[in-house]
Parts: C-alpha cells; structure tokens; sequence
C-alpha cells in the first residue's frame, strides 16, 4: 500500500464524525473543529467533530506533518490558501482533468457565511468505450468520489464521500476554484 493510499484508507474510517461549525473569531481558543496543535484522539474526534479544514488538518497529522501557516488563522481555510499560494502549487480546478487520487479541492474563504470548502479526491471513475473497434478508458472525473466534512443536509452531514460532480455543482456556476497535488499539500513541509 503507498503512503496516500494508506491516508486514504483511515479518511475513510473516519466516516460519519460529526460536522462542527465555526462561528467566527481565532481559530486556536479551542482544539476542535480545526485541530490545529496535534491530532485529536478518536474519542475526542467522535465526541467533538471538526469541519472541513479540521479534517483536512487531521490528514497532515495522519501523514506526519504539521498544520502549515501560523497565528489566529492557522489552520484554517485562509490559513491553507495563503500557504498554498505561497507555494505556488494552487492550479486552477478544470473539471475535464484526470486528477490523480489524494488531489485536495479547494474554494477560499470569503466571509463567515461563504467559508469555503476543501475536498480529497478518494476514487476515479473509469469506464470502458468502444470506438471503431477499439476499446478506451475514458476517465470522467466529475464522477470520481470524494471525502469531506459537510453540513449539507440529514444525508450529507459530517465527515462522507460524495461525487465530485455533485458537490462541485452545489453552485450553478462550479464551486472548486483550485485543485492542488497531494504531494504539495499532504506530505510537504
């Protein structure tokens, strides 16, 4: 099994910790929902839940890295875009690219009511053409899976997997705005 291989595997049985909001203000008065100092213990993760980025921040742990940026906002969706943009690794989200798995999907913060989201790609789907006697896999990437920490709704809440297509599409216009290599978010300093 690689390294992302085996991160995936434990998002995946994180499935069903409960959404936490955030309600404004320093993200490090309290260690859930972003888990920003050191990785939550599954009972305290069962208990308390996390968002979004706390889930993602849990994967860095997972891979033995460290939360990146620093002061009230570490951690967090601002927190990570400044990072990554720091980095240079934000490319933009083209929803026809064959993404490869543990690919981190990402919408920046913009107020409290429209905090953003992060996604990882967990599963690609593939699906088998015919075409003037030839047989061709033709990657759809809309219709890989993900996993997140939603609010959605009764079906869609808490830590899940979903199809990139439909979560992307929760705003008519496209939702994901930068897609970035787990190389660069997940495993590098």
């Amino acid at each position: 099994m690689t390294k992302i291989e085996d991160i995936l595997k434990y998002a995946t049985s994180l499935i069903g910790i409960k959404y936490t909001w955030w309600m404004g203000g320093p993200l490090n008065k309290n260690p859930h929902p972003f888990y920003i100092d050191d990785m939550p213990t599954n009972a305290y993760l069962k208990n308390n839940g996390t968002n979004c980025t706390g889930f993602i921040n849990i994967l860095r742990y997972k891979a033995g890295k460290t939360v990146p940026g620093s002061g009230e906002w570490k951690g967090g969706m601002s927190g990570w875009y400044d990072y990554l943009k720091s980095k240079k690794v934000l490319n933009k989200f083209d929803d026809t690219k064959n993404y490869e798995l543990g690919t981190l999907f990402l919408r920046r913060y913009r107020s409290v009511k429209d905090q953003g989201h992060v996604a990882v790609y967990i599963n690609k789907y593939n699906t088998k053409s015919k075409t003037e006697g030839k047989t061709e896999n033709i990657n759809k990437p809309l219709y890989g899976k993900i996993i997140h920490s939603i609010d959605f709704n009764k079906n869609h809440t808490g830590i899940c997997i979903n199809r990139l297509g439909w979560s992307h599409f929760w705003d008519k216009h496209g939702f994901y705005e930068y897609a970035i290599s787990p190389k660069d978010w997940l495993f590098s300093d």
